[in-house]
């Protein structure tokens, strides 16, 4: 039986596995396979025989092992199962060979032996071998079911990188934020196992303006998150109130921005760029008006795999206008980028109305490039005149006019808030204001 690399460090390389000997896998020094992948955990997973078949056990590594493209904890093997772990994609061939007697590894001159070998054919077929991937995100049909160890309820909002269903975690009974991303993102085992890797990296972070994070994977061919629920108000849900129940006192916006600007710094204490700063991933909690932000582990992911936020055809409408100017181009993007976003959520919350909005994708791709907004104040008459020129500020079209980063941002917006002389609570009641949410 072989054990064949397909891709990672140790490419190339084909095992010879003796039936009924158990083959330990994974970066270990233990290990009778060790694999030269960084990601992949000391002891991965093991090979063993019952009553002479072929079972591969995962042994509790942190981002688990895909078999095809689903994340197991035992599976029998069948031929041309393809096995993923961190960068490392195998292939499981049984080939009938009497005289191996050791696992020992061989690195042929080429991978896949010249068309015509009597050996070829297997492995040539295990190269060109895909998981049957999920292609499409059904949210209906989620709805009610279980996905992996959450039962689903509802869609609770859609955005450019997935949707997000409020799930009960079958296991500790805690209602969680449970994200599926569309499977556009990540199309290959590799790019999965590099998604896994980085929310690893990430997941340990924890700020008081950021989302919690608690759990990841990759279920039936899409990654998912489970994250913290937040019970409250998105700022998309706050911005459709607008001019129907009254303007947004101004003094809470000013705490949001806040809030969310030093979940800002301390991205950037880690070099991330958020990349999708729109009213559905900022979150205001009910209970003490403290704003999280969500999203931060999926941009430190699409970072790693090189894939920009830019729009395109597919991506959700909803979102783009609070796309930068250099976003819509899809040019190079650095912090001052998140600082547009941020301030055009702001300008939203205050007018009730995006700063530039087109009537199509197009018109509004083109008016955030070159269309100068409307003052905030011209809806809003009670924004003081400092906090008008903040949000403005970030609202300019070259990233180099607005703030050099965030920590200058969040100097500017306290130095606002002190010169209101009223620092409002975050926890101010709605109608703190006549006619105000």
């Amino acid at each position: 039986m072989h054990l064949s690399i397909l891709s990672g460090p140790d490419a190339g390389s084909i095992f010879v596995v003796t039936p009924q000997k158990r083959l330990r896998v994974g970066r270990g020094a233990e290990c009778e396979l060790t694999l030269h992948d960084p990601s992949v955990s000391r002891l991965q997973f093991e090979i063993c025989f019952e009553n002479g078949r072929p079972v591969l056990v995962d042994n509790g590594s942190r981002w688990g092992t895909l078999v095809n493209g689903v994340k197991i904890a035992r599976h029998e093997l069948q031929p041309e199962d393809r096995i993923s772990v961190g960068d490392t994609d195998l292939c499981w061939i049984p080939v009938s060979d009497p005289s191996a007697s050791t696992i020992a590894p061989m690195r042929p001159p080429a991978f896949i032996p010249a068309t015509g070998s009597p050996s070829s054919a297997p492995l040539e077929r295990a190269a060109a071998a895909r998981p049957a991937f999920r292609r499409t995100l059904d949210q209906a049909t989620l709805v009610g079911q279980t996905f992996s160890s959450y039962q689903v309820q509802f869609v609770e909002a859609k955005a450019r990188t997935g949707v997000v269903f409020r799930a009960l975690d079958r296991d500790s009974q805690a209602v969680v934020a449970l994200k599926l991303f569309w499977p556009e993102l990540m199309t290959t085992n590799q790019a999965m196992g590099r998604f896994l890797r980085t929310i690893e990296t990430m997941g340990p972070y924890r700020h008081s303006h950021l989302v919690a994070l608690y759990d990841a994977g990759v279920t039936d061919g899409l990654c998912w998150t489970a994250s913290e629920f937040v019970i409250g108000e998105s700022a998309k849900q706050m911005i459709s109130k607008v001019g129907v129940v009254g303007m947004l006192d101004w003094r809470r916006v000013l705490r949001i921005a806040i809030d969310v600007t030093e979940a800002l710094v301390f991205a950037a204490s880690h070099q991330v760029v958020h990349r999708n700063i729109t009213p559905t991933n900022i979150l205001v909690r009910r209970s003490d008006g403290v704003t999280k932000l969500g999203d931060l582990m999926l941009a430190k992911a699409l970072d790693s795999l090189g894939l920009k936020a830019a729009t395109s055809p597919g991506e959700i409408l909803g979102d783009l206008p609070y796309l930068s100017p250099e976003q819509t181009l899809g040019e190079r993007l650095d912090a001052r980028s998140d600082l547009y976003s941020l301030g055009a959520t702001l300008y939203a919350l205050l007018t009730g109305r995006p700063p530039c909005e087109g009537l199509t994708a197009a018109e509004t791709a083109k008016k955030i490039q070159s269309e100068r907004p409307d003052p905030p104040k011209k809806y809003h008459q009670a924004i003081p005149p400092v906090f008008a020129s903040i949000v403005m500020r970030l609202l300019s079209k070259r990233p180099e006019d607005r703030f050099v980063d965030a920590t200058q941002l969040l100097k500017e917006l306290v130095r606002a808030e002190k010169s209101s002389h009223t620092v409002v609570s975050r926890n101010a009641p709605s109608d703190a204001e006549p006619g105000v949410l």
